[in-house]
């Protein structure tokens, strides 16, 4: 079990969520050590008098990088915000992990000023699992390198492969590349260099491309694309998902009534789902330590099960085995020379 250190102030809902978000997540694990980093007389606040529950620890930090700031500029500006605080904890090995619903820049800028990559990582990247048909497709990069190289997406398809694998689950994930057409040979330059290489990786399932609809049609468990595409793709369809939802809640929901109740338990189920929080947050892969960025309107529960999901990270040794597989293809003569050794 992991050290996770909780960024109390990032978010929407901060403090009040994340602190209710700790303290389930304690309640739910008594072995969870955690460690709440801000105001610690508004976290104490939100414990209305009470003391922290066993495993949880409050460590003061007095700033806090807002929604709307520059995240440099911030990093720049405030020098013990809660953030840097939660990075410094793991690389100072207080910490294992770090979990934060703050400004998404402002964690990927404080990760990449404080924690050393993994050996052999170019650059980090952000996975997160989709709900697919048959069950959670994992995409890569959704916004924390937004000027790719071919070398990058490679690295990005053997991080997801561990993430789809020891998180989510699947045994022997099939990776694929997403472009405009399931041809060898469609898509831009990027595509297809990356194409060649991931064609040479030994032990990677490597399907081919696939267009967008099929990253949630259960054809494929990791696609990997440039961090642009990416977020695009992201915010898309958690706007389309919320969208269809209320719109078959209007629609079903109102003539289902109280005589169906089996029916209303279905659209909550599929609404569970499709609920980011189910798993909380997506983790910024490539660095020493776990880090793991939440969605800016996370509630309690999403919180909760961010917390968790960041502590199996630790406990299943992801970053060991991104390691492991960062090297092998590092070592492999056939990719590197498709590659040209890219920076």
């Amino acid at each position: 079990m992991g050290r996770v250190a909780v960024d109390a102030m990032g978010g929407d809902h901060a403090p009040r969520d994340i602190v209710r978000g700790a303290v389930a997540a304690a309640e739910a694990d008594p072995t969870l050590e955690q460690l709440l980093v801000g105001d610690e007389g508004k976290i104490r606040g939100e414990l209305q008098g009470r003391e922290p529950p066993h495993g949880i620890t409050i460590v003061h930090a007095a700033d806090v990088i807002e929604m709307h700031e520059s995240p440099v500029e911030a990093l720049r500006k405030k020098a013990d915000t809660s953030i840097v605080r939660c990075m410094k904890l793991v690389l100072e090995k207080r910490a294992d992990a770090v979990v934060s619903a703050g400004n998404t820049g402002g964690v990927v800028a404080a990760a990449t000023f404080l924690l050393p990559r993994l050996p052999n990582c170019r650059r980090a990247g952000i996975a997160v699992p989709f709900p697919s048909r048959t069950g959670a497709c994992v995409l890569m990069d959704v916004g924390a390198n937004i000027q790719c190289k071919p070398v990058h997406l490679v690295q990005y398809a053997l991080m997801a492969r561990e993430y789809a694998r020891e998180i989510c689950g699947i045994a022997d994930p099939r990776v694929a590349l997403l472009s405009v057409g399931g041809e060898e040979g469609k898509g831009n330059p990027l595509v297809k260099e990356t194409f060649a290489a991931l064609k040479a990786v030994k032990g990677l399932r490597f399907i081919g491309n696939v267009e967008g609809q099929q990253i949630f049609s259960g054809e494929t468990d990791v696609v990997v694309c440039e961090g642009f595409v990416g977020n695009v793709i992201l915010k898309s369809a958690e706007g389309m998902a919320e969208a269809f939802l209320h719109m078959l809640f209007k629609e079903v929901g109102d003539s289902l009534g109280e005589t169906n109740p089996a029916g209303k338990q279905v659209l909550s189920h599929l609404k569970a789902r499709t609920d980011y929080a189910q798993y909380g947050g997506a983790p910024l892969m490539g660095h020493e330590g776990a880090v793991f960025i939440s969605h800016g309107r996370s509630n309690a529960t999403a919180m909760k099960n961010a917390i968790r999901f960041a502590d199996s990270y630790v406990g299943h040794s992801v970053n060991a085995r991104v390691t492991e597989a960062l090297a092998a293809v590092a070592a492999n003569r056939d990719v590197q020379a498709i590659l040209g050794g890219g920076t």
